[in-house]
């Protein structure tokens, strides 16, 4: 018997062995055209893969929670890969070496790489044991939409018709409206300030790349490159708070998106989003960055093995991690099999669920059979019987669907893209009723409620019908009457001078999620029936609510000071089953605040290129507790008048898509526009001003071939030479750069003369209009082209203290053509200088501008016409930012304050007055705005003072000061004052250096002082006569701490020396002079001395040559003190 078993074993070992790679016939058609040193970008699928069927399977038996599931189904997808990758990694390492790889990206979602290789790699791993699949990383395209009306007005605000067709309304009304939901989309991005989208995105409080994916484009922030991605996000979850308008299904729903078909929309773009999508965080342990349904509106029209290849495994994953995926059917019909790939696959009757697309407009006006002709019909090309081979599984509305399509307003389209994100909308509403259920188990619902369309029964027009969201709501959960028990804990407490918060514990519901909402009521008056509830004002709450035994809390804000409210709660459930009322809780807020501003106002006087920090102190001074909630704004800047202006801005009346021209020897000719001199302001403030102009900038050319740095690390985005087709970086500017409103510390180069702050993937040899949602966004385009430094040309960069310079030397236009030298130097301002040096060949088919990161907002200067010139300047600033604080409000209880830290920058800004108002709004009722002026002005001064310090020694004291530059500046008069006397003294006088651009030292010593204070002031004076005073420093002359006997100076001496002494006290002194022989020569000193620093002088001509001795004796209260030095005479 164990002979036979391990001879099977070694049979199956060897049948697998020999297996052999599958090779995708349209990678093989690539093979047979390909030369050599070709590039081919394919996907190696390694032939261990998970066993996802059985884990699914097994995690529904041992009923796995979401999070358990989540977590195995990752960890094991990520286990295999690093278990299997290692050997193949390593291959294509040394194949890159070689140069035989070009990229290399590995994957786990399914076990596979994506690489650019030569043809000679792909034919090696023909032959490896661990590769089941190879195929062409293919080219998706979307599900177009078959029509579409035009632009609608922003003004159109509705609800939606196909949303009350599919029930959803009736789920809105039981408080059902995907709030705590997440849905996502993998199409062309979002448009991010859409009123219906721009707060429902996930990013507006969490971290931007747990929200938003674009493995193509690289951007941070969503864009959209077409409108047909918004438009399908709007019918997941678009609302306008400002108006009400809905077009979403689900509208409390957030959104993530992926933007994988604009450029470069490979199927691997797609896998990664699938991968990302599964663990947004980075943590496997964590499900609420998980979208709970991914609409997809896209197809690979010639992939050959759909069924059972990469995308069966990649989709497979999802599903098993818990999360819905639905398709649109694709707009092919109405033939047979017109299913687009890969959404034939059909490993149960919810699998890759495909959606068809019915006109609402019929069904409303009582057709049966609304299918809209163009919506793809089954049956399945993967096989099966019964339900398996029957595609799609449901239909919903999909004709003339109106959504959010265009950068603000509305758009109508048909397709059955349009009927897909209603499926993922209704998984979102039916997730907040039954969180607990996986995404197959909430499309099972949909599927088996659908209503019948067409021909009785599942068929291939329709499949199961028209989802019905309130249906499978029901199937999910059993109706009753039984209401929530009532609150019997509510308490008011925590009192603000204008808010209470309510706690309470959340009643027990024996429906299927409990309580799903509240009705909060209050009143100045009790609340003890019906009646008074019914006339006190309700409060909002649109949170979900905790699980029964929980502790809610709530914050009831814009009440009156010291008044006294009532409260009390009504509980609801899922069945609309009311509570009776809660226990009356009441409340009395605390007084009202007093607000106190010290300074009200503040002035600086800058030089450029000087920072200064002041503070404003905001106090609740009221002798009552109280809360003051305060919040501080930077309003009405005012700024020299020459440094702004209005201006004009280009537009170019048909914008072209960088992507439209896709042949580098053949560019298309387009047209464009320029202005002259200067325009602007963008949307952001920005402006841009030139050195043809009588205020414009001065060029300056600082030439930095010799003392920057050569880039070299240049990173090709094609197939292309990096140097034709790339980009370098990043660069580390040092210093925080602001553009359109975000800080940027580095950036990249793309040798097509952009400036970028993000790797780009994607060729970018296409210049294009700004602004532009294409790729690239976030940009600075000094000389966009289609340049090429290949044969010949440099870029160097230096970072200079507060500026960035980087510098095209000799680049030219591809195909060798002209001769491009220019520069731009950024400044730690946010201004932006570009330079012209030697400009030759054609120089009007370029991009002249700048463009925000989500490519709505930019400023162009030129666009494919005449106006770059040798030896001219290009300024783009916005309005400078002079002025900055670091407190935007609080609260402060009675008794406490808060310093509001200004900081005053005078950058390169231009000389002048600036102003503005920092105002703080509070609750104070009697003073609810202070308004504190702040100005500043930028000049230049004479002299700049850096350092001014005083030091006592002994009783001399040693001044010392520094400037940093002086202008006209004749000296420095050293004044003193003793403290008490009130009168300045001049002191001294120390000669300036004139006109001086580096830092001088200067230092003075003021001796023989008495015991005391003093303080010392510099009075600068001009050699015109003008003068102005420095600050005040003090120092103190203390009392010795001990008897001291000096050294006398000088020594030797002839025939004059001074004898030094400090005494600690009032004292009784002899100073007595010896020769060598001990004879008493003379007595110096011989009396009472008061306390402090005392001095004698010895004059000796009457002496001999020779060495002379001194000695002091010092009686003082309790305390004798002797010492003896000695002293050399030579005359």
């Amino acid at each position: 018997m164990k002979q036979l078993i391990l001879f099977l074993a070694l049979l199956l070992i060897s049948s697998t062995g020999f297996s052999q790679v599958e090779i995708s016939s349209r990678l093989q058609d690539a093979l047979n055209r390909a030369g050599q040193d070709d590039y081919l970008q394919v996907i190696v699928l390694l032939r261990s893969q998970v066993d996802l069927a059985t884990l699914d399977q097994q995690l529904y038996t041992e009923k796995a929670s979401l999070q358990q599931r989540a977590y195995q189904v990752i960890t094991a997808l990520q286990q295999n890969a690093e278990r299997t990758q290692g050997e193949l990694n390593n291959y294509f390492s040394s194949k890159y070496e070689s140069a035989d790889v070009y990229s290399f990206k590995s994957f786990w979602i399914s076990n596979m790489f994506v690489i650019e290789a030569k043809p000679s790699v792909i034919y090696e791993l023909m032959n490896r044991l661990d590769v089941a699949e190879i195929d062409i990383d293919a080219l998706i395209e979307l599900d177009r939409p078959i029509a579409g009306d035009d632009y609608i007005p922003e003004n159109t605000e509705s609800v939606e018709p196909g949303l009350r067709i599919i029930n959803a309304h009736l789920l809105w009304a039981q408080g059902i409206t995907g709030q705590g939901r997440l849905v996502m989309g993998i199409d062309t991005g979002v448009h991010p300030n859409h009123p219906a989208l721009q707060h429902k995105w996930r990013g507006n409080h969490v971290p931007h790349n747990q929200a938003w994916f674009d493995p193509g484009g690289g951007t941070t922030t969503p864009s959209d490159c077409d409108g047909h991605g918004s438009h399908t996000v709007g019918t997941m979850t678009g609302w306008s708070p400002l108006t009400g308008d809905t077009v979403g299904v689900a509208p409390g729903a957030e959104w993530i998106a992926a933007k994988t078909i604009c450029s470069s929309p490979h199927t691997s773009n797609s896998i990664a989003a699938f991968q990302w999508a599964m663990n947004p965080d980075g943590n496997p342990s964590t499900i609420n960055d998980m979208p709970d349904a991914i609409s997809n509106s896209w197809y690979d029209p010639d992939v050959s093995n759909e069924c059972s290849g990469i995308y069966k495994t990649t989709l497979d994953a999802v599903e098993a991690a818990g999360i819905a995926v639905i398709f649109s059917a694709g707009n092919s019909g109405p033939g047979s099999s017109t299913i687009t790939k890969p959404k034939n696959i059909n490993t149960n009757t919810v699998n890759v669920l495909s959606t068809a697309a019915i006109d609402g407009a019929l069904y409303i006006g009582g057709n049966n059979n609304p299918i809209a002709s163009f919506s793809s019909r089954g049956p399945s090309l993967c096989g099966g019987t019964g339900s398996l081979l029957i595609k799609p599984e449901v239909s919903a509305p999909g004709v003339n669907v109106r959504s959010s399509g265009s950068a603000t307003g509305y758009t109508v389209l048909s397709g059955t893209s349009m009927a897909a994100p209603h499926v993922a909308g209704a998984v979102a509403l039916l997730k907040q009723f039954a969180p607990n259920l996986t995404g197959k188990e909430i499309l099972e619902a949909l599927y088996n409620t659908a209503v019948d369309l067409g021909t009785p029964g599942e068929d291939n027009n329709y499949g199961m019908g028209l989802i019905d969201v309130y249906a499978a709501f029901l199937s999910l959960g059993t109706p009753d009457t039984t209401a929530p028990d009532p609150i019997v804990d509510l308490s008011a407490g925590s009192p603000t001078s204008n808010s209470l918060t309510l706690q309470w514990t959340v009643p027990y519901d024996s429906s299927m999620n409990g309580v799903t909402g509240y009705d909060i009521r209050y009143s100045t008056s009790p609340i003890n029936d019906t009646t008074a509830f019914n006339n006190a004002t309700q409060l909002p709450f649109t949170a979900m609510p905790d699980t029964a035994g929980a502790t809610e809390n709530y914050l009831v804000e814009g009440l009156s000071a010291a008044t006294t409210y009532y409260f009390s709660i009504k509980s609801r459930d899922v069945w609309s089953n009311w509570s009776g009322l809660s226990n009356n809780a009441s409340g009395t807020t605390l007084g009202a605040p007093q607000i106190s501003v010290s300074p009200m106002s503040i002035h600086h006087t800058l030089n450029p290129a000087e920072i200064v920090v002041d503070t404003v102190t905001i106090s609740n001074v009221s002798a009552n507790p109280s809360t003051l909630d305060f919040t501080v704004t930077l309003e009405n800047n005012t700024f020299p008048e020459s440094s702004i202006s209005t201006y004009l801005i280009p537009r170019v009346g048909n914008s072209a898509d960088i992507n439209s021209n896709d042949d580098k020897d053949n560019p298309k000719e387009i047209g464009g526009v320029s202005i002259d001199g200067q325009g602007g302001p963008d949307l952001f403030g920005y402006k841009w001003i030139d050195s043809d102009e009588p205020n414009g900038p001065q060029y300056v050319w600082d030439d930095i071939v010799s003392t920057g740095t050569l880039v070299t690390n240049w990173t090709a985005t094609s197939t292309f030479n990096p140097k034709d087709e790339g980009y370098a970086g990043p660069f580390p500017l040092g210093f925080n750069f602001k553009f359109y409103g975000n800080i940027k510390t580095q950036i990249y180069v793309s040798s097509n003369g952009v400036i970028l702050f993000s790797p780009i993937t994607s060729n970018i040899y296409t210049n294009a209009t700004i602004p532009s949602t294409a790729v690239p966004n976030e940009f600075i385009a000094p000389f966009w082209d289609d340049l090429d430094g290949v044969s010949s040309g440099t870029v160097h960069y230096k970072q200079d203290g507060n500026r960035f310079i980087v510098q095209f030397t000799g680049w030219h236009r591809y195909s060798n053509q002209g001769s491009l030298t220019f520069q731009v130097v950024l400044y730690s301002s946010g201004k932006i200088m570009v330079y012209y040096n030697n400009m030759s060949g054609t120089l009007n088919s370029a991009t002249i501008g700048i463009e925000n990161a989500a490519g709505t907002v930019g400023l162009l200067v030129a666009y494919n016409a005449n106006y770059v010139a040798n030896n001219k300047a290009l300024q783009f600033s916005a309005e400078p930012e002079w002025l900055t604080n670091d407190v935007s409000g609080g609260t402060l209880f009675n008794g406490n304050s808060a310093k509001v830290v200004l900081t005053f920058k005078s950058e390169d800004f231009p000389l002048g007055n600036y102003s503005m108002d920092l105002n703080i709004a509070s609750n104070d009722p009697v003073n609810p705005l202070v308004t504190v002026p702040v100005t500043m002005q930028i000049t230049i001064i004479p002299v700049e003072l850096t350092g001014f310090t005083a030091i006592s020694d002994r009783n001399n004291v040693n001044i010392s000061w520094s400037t940093a530059t002086e202008t006209n500046n004749s000296g420095f008069q050293v004044e003193r004052q003793r403290k008490g006397s009130g009168e300045w003294t001049n002191v001294s006088f120390v000669s300036g250096k004139g006109t001086i651009t580096e830092v001088t030292n200067y230092s003075f010593i003021d001796k023989g002082l008495a015991v005391g204070s003093y303080s010392y002031r510099l009075k600068q004076i001009d050699l015109d006569g003008t003068f102005e005073y420095s600050p005040v420093i003090e120092v103190d002359v203390s009392t010795p701490d001990h008897y001291t006997l000096y050294q006398n100076y000088p020594n030797p001496f002839n025939p004059v020396t001074t004898i030094e002494y400090s005494l600690p006290e009032k004292a009784d002194v002899t100073i007595s002079i010896y020769n060598t022989l001990g004879e008493l020569v003379t007595t110096l000193v011989n009396g009472t001395m008061e306390a402090g620093y005392q001095k004698a002088s010895f004059n000796a001509s009457a002496f001999t040559s020779g060495t002379y001795i001194y000695q002091m004796k010092a009686v003082g209260e309790g305390k004798t003190f002797t010492d003896t030095k000695k002293m050399v005479l030579i005359k």
